[in-house]
């Protein structure tokens, strides 16, 4: 029982996250400039940026950023209770 709540909890936040940064993405550009559209539309972005590492032989670059805006935690919140629903 507590695999499938883990499961549904982190696959609500993957779809979720998914649909509601879309959604965003594509109504951003149906609303005007102004108070509403930097409201709803403005990515709180969370992260760091790249970080390369040169080794010689080896090297590699790792970054992680999440661009959160408010559509996509109400979508994240609709996917988990979707999913607890089901």
């Amino acid at each position: 029982m507590a695999k499938r709540r883990v499961r549904d909890i982190i696959l609500g936040i993957i779809v979720g996250g998914i649909i509601g940064s879309a959604l965003s993405y594509l109504l951003a550009g149906a609303f005007p400039q102004g108070p509403v559209k930097n409201f709803f539309f403005s990515a709180l972005k969370i992260g760091f940026s790249t970080v390369k590492v040169n080794l010689g032989f080896f090297s590699f670059s790792f970054g992680l950023t999440l661009n959160i805006t408010l559509l996509t935690i109400i979508f994240i919140f609709v996917a988990m209770y979707l999913l607890h629903k089901l």
